[in-house]
């Protein structure tokens, strides 16, 4: 390894289909091809997960964080402390970025500990919040503890990654960290492949089994199954639609999977929208099948700065979201998009008939969107911006 080449290892709790794990294989294969980076990514779950797959497929070191996991555990976490400490030992990162809530704090301190016990105080520490934990829906408990543990770890992060204005303005109204230690990068996407509309819908026919009918309206909706997505309030939107339009064929296509899967699931049942609504699972690369829809509606009650939005503009297909997080500072409504308050089903039920009924304005507003994502959130600034915070 050349002497000026620094050797970076992102940290990150779960390999699962998801917006942080996209970020974290983005950067590393980026900047493993660059040439300036030894890059290794350490990573918890099981080591069949997709990002260990597709970073594997990039000839990028994984290392496997065996004790690591979303949930909560005292003892799992404490061994987690003491792996990752042991992982830094071995590779000796110049930087180490990390990226989750969990990981944000037991990295940071991980890192700290590391560098206690080396006298390596040239290590940089940075964080990627991806949506702050404490913006979810929460007791006033729960939110005091994870507002005083993203402030913990802030005292051992070099530096912040805020994915959007929002959770940059949200970590100074709660003073997780001083103003020069925060940075506002935004997720950005670069056109890869796409299939047409009719390719796109034969892939998606297999998915879900059937073969969607030509005059369909189709819409989807990106995401993990998690509760902040508010996916229940989305199926019903969809019923609502369903009723005021009978003669119309309406289905949506829900990639995706976590824990809300079988409460939605049993509402998918409760309205007999078996044959309408689908939770097609976890799919490698969603953004090649984006053209196979007619919208894209995001019903989430917490984000950060999803991809979703992005690739549904790289798309041009138009998007329906809830105004949260970063949505409202790509998403201007009535421009590129339309926005909506949150928990609101009637809200959501009318601009997806809106969508439906004004194709002029459903072709306008998606043109406009994917205009602004090629001018403003184009792959180059994030990596430019990001390489520039590895640096300072």
């Amino acid at each position: 390894m050349a002497e000026d080449k620094k050797k970076l290892i992102f940290v990150i709790t779960q390999p699962v289909v998801g917006g942080a794990q996209k970020y974290v294989f983005d950067l590393a294969k980026y900047f493993n091809q660059g040439g300036n980076y030894e890059v290794g990514v350490a990573i918890g779950g099981a080591t069949d997960g997709y990002l260990f797959e597709a970073l594997k497929k990039e000839n990028i070191k994984t290392i496997s964080v065996k004790n690591l996991a979303r949930n909560i555990s005292i003892i799992g976490d404490l061994k987690t402390f003491f792996e990752l400490i042991k992982i830094f030992k071995k590779e000796q990162p110049d930087i180490i970025h990390l990226n989750s809530s969990k990981v944000g704090v037991l990295g940071a301190l991980a890192a700290f500990f590391y560098k206690l016990t080396t006298n390596n105080y040239k290590l940089k520490t940075i964080f990627t919040a991806h949506g702050w934990i404490f913006k979810e829906e929460m007791s006033s408990k729960m939110r005091f503890v994870a507002v005083f543990l993203a402030w913990l770890a802030a005292k051992f992060q070099d530096k912040i990654i805020c994915v959007s204005q929002d959770d940059f303005n949200k970590a100074l109204q709660n003073k997780i960290a001083p103003p020069k230690k925060l940075f506002t990068i935004y997720n950005a996407v670069s056109e890869g492949k796409i299939l047409n509309k009719e390719k796109a819908r034969v892939e998606i026919n297999k998915m879900i089994g059937m073969e969607l009918p030509h005059d369909a309206f189709v819409i989807t909706n990106l995401g993990r199954l998690y509760a902040n997505k508010g996916l229940n309030y989305l199926i019903e939107a969809v019923t609502m639609v369903k009723k005021k339009l009978p003669e119309k064929e309406i289905l949506l296509v829900i990639f995706g999977d976590g824990p809300e899967r079988e409460a939605l699931q049993l509402l998918i049942t409760k309205y007999q929208l078996l044959n309408t609504v689908f939770l097609v699972g976890d799919k490698p690369d969603v953004s090649q099948y984006l053209k196979a829809f007619d919208a894209m509606v995001l019903s989430s009650v917490k984000e950060g700065f999803p991809y979703a939005v992005l690739e549904a503009g790289v798309a041009n297909i138009p998007v329906v979201a809830t105004d949260v997080g970063g949505i409202g500072e790509i998403i201007k409504d009535g421009e590129t998009g339309i926005l909506i308050e949150p928990k609101n089903i009637k809200a959501l039920a009318e601009s997806i008939l809106k969508v439906l009924s004004d194709n002029k304005f459903s072709q306008k507003i998606s043109a406009n969107l994917k205009k602004v994502i090629t001018k403003d959130f184009n792959f180059e600034n994030l990596i430019e911006k990001t390489e520039w915070v590895y640096k300072v």
